[in-house]
């Protein structure tokens, strides 16, 4: 049985418009070769079908697949199914999600297991059942509009009591990315930073780039 993937440090949030894209290929396909084995690569489907939702990660599965190991970690949000299907690489289990326990128990050992939270308390609840968290809002965030931002105190004691890897998401550009890294968050989860750069596949590099120089 193989074993479980380490959390990636830079998680790339792939929303509905992109997933949704006739030209989907052209678009994940530059993002996917930038980044490593240091990368997940999100599909967080909240309007898209099942069909196209799997249609996009076979069709990236296939291409990271090629890379003898080194593309990066291929992760789908909340659809266990599909991600099973598809052989994807982990499960990302937003808070109506189900429980993690339960979808351990269907998705096996091997595959990676992160669940979404917003408060300290519940990393703290949740931390030994998956195998990171992603924390935040850290910062205000056109995403979540109405979710007010966590302060620097929060982060620090989440990710000083959690035993999982916390991953900060929310209003992080490369330069937060970097200060972030310095408080000890194990990595950073990105959408807009990425998708509406000039250069996606550039991007991730710099995010890349600011969390090694953060790493203390």
């Amino acid at each position: 049985m193989k074993g479980r993937p380490a959390a990636p440090r830079l998680h790339v949030l792939v929303p509905d418009p992109v997933l949704q894209d006739a030209d989907y290929r052209a678009r994940l396909g530059p993002v996917a070769e930038a980044g490593g084995v240091a990368t997940a690569l999100q599909l967080r489907a909240r309007r898209t079908s099942a069909r196209r939702l799997h249609e996009v990660a076979e069709w990236l599965m296939g291409r990271v697949g090629r890379r003898g190991g080194e593309g990066p970690t291929l992760v789908v949000n909340d659809r266990v199914d599909v991600a099973l299907a598809v052989g994807a690489d982990g499960v990302h289990l937003r808070e109506d999600s189900m429980p993690p326990g339960d979808a351990r128990a269907l998705v096996g050992a091997s595959v990676l297991l992160g669940r979404s939270v917003h408060a300290t308390e519940a990393a703290q609840a949740f931390d030994r059942q998956v195998d990171y968290l992603i924390l935040g809002a850290v910062f205000a965030t056109g995403s979540h509009p109405g979710r007010a931002p966590l302060d620097s105190r929060a982060v620090t004691k989440a990710v000083e009591s959690s035993r999982a890897p916390v991953v900060a998401v929310g209003g992080i550009d490369p330069a937060r990315a970097t200060s972030l890294a310095r408080t000890g968050v194990h990595g950073v989860a990105v959408m807009s930073g990425v998708w509406q750069a000039r250069d996606p596949a550039r991007a991730v590099a710099r995010y890349l780039e600011a969390l090694i120089e953060g790493t203390p």
